[in-house]
């Protein structure tokens, strides 16, 4: 899959002091800021010019058009678009929103080695924020480590099954669409949301015991549990009964999986011909 992004800037600003900033330039261990990708996008101008390591998940090679306005012209560096490692992708605008602006020179010794790597490939980058147009980070990758882990298309297509399912209430199957996606060899953040959901359905089906087991998981695997995280794990463990599912619904079968012999009983209650 190779995606072509061509950007229309008209970036008067850039200067040729830009253009002639030193490109042998390496980091110490000191000033190398660990971070996420999501946040680096979310406060692009405060790591102008910061060296910063994170997480991302490889999608393909691209080509992004604009070579007049930066210092990441094809013939010095190769293009490729990647998600951040804490993207949810199994969720449909996530996966079709990766972030296309990362660089490695081609002068890099890892060259060949981004070439062949496939699709949810995780990999921990280290690179520096070059510059930031139309609010976006251009972020040159000096070396990249790739992780142990990585989703597949299978467990992606469960993980979005069981929230499709957990939307329509439906707890019992959204728990087994989830316990499939679930695997040791996922990463964290996959790991961490499916331990959160399952947590959350068998809430609303008044297994708390094993919801609380299921939401210590993503406490340990959360580095800075978000609100909603905190609330489930103490919700689990001190009042479980908030959170369980009081909705009484009709019996959830189809026409076409009824039994025959319902015709048959309705044709013997009738009215006698």
């Amino acid at each position: 899959m190779k995606i072509v992004l061509t950007l229309g800037l008209s970036l008067t600003l850039v200067t040729t002091g830009f253009a002639q900033r030193i490109d042998d330039e390496e980091p110490s261990t000191g000033k190398i800021v660990n971070t996420s990708l999501s946040q680096i996008r979310r406060a692009a101008d405060a790591y102008r010019q910061v060296w910063v390591r994170f997480r991302v998940q490889f999608v393909s090679m691209g080509t992004v058009k604009n070579p007049f306005f930066t210092r990441f012209v094809p013939e010095k560096y190769a293009n490729f678009y990647a998600w951040a490692g804490e993207q949810h992708i199994w969720q449909k605008d996530q996966y079709e929103t990766p972030f296309p602006l990362l660089f490695l020179p081609k002068q890099s010794a890892q060259l060949e080695e981004l070439y062949q790597l496939k699709l949810y490939t995780q990999m921990d980058v280290i690179g520096i924020v070059r510059n930031v147009f139309s609010g976006e980070p251009w972020i040159e990758i000096r070396g990249f480590k790739l992780g142990a882990r990585k989703v597949t298309t299978s467990v992606l297509t469960h993980m979005y099954r069981g929230e499709q399912f957990m939307k329509k209430r439906d707890w019992a199957k959204a728990i087994s669409e989830l316990s499939l996606a679930h695997s040791a060899d996922i990463p964290d953040n996959v790991l961490l949301a499916t331990h959160q959901n399952l947590a959350v359905c068998h809430l609303r089906l008044g297994e708390s015991g094993i919801a609380v087991k299921h939401m210590r998981r993503a406490m340990a695997l959360s580095e800075e549990p978000g609100y909603e995280t905190r609330r489930l794990a103490q919700v689990a463990e001190t009042n479980p009964e908030l959170e369980l599912d009081r909705t009484v619904t009709g019996a959830q079968i189809a026409d076409h999986e009824r039994p025959m012999w319902e015709a048959f009983e309705d044709l013997e209650m009738g009215s006698p011909r």
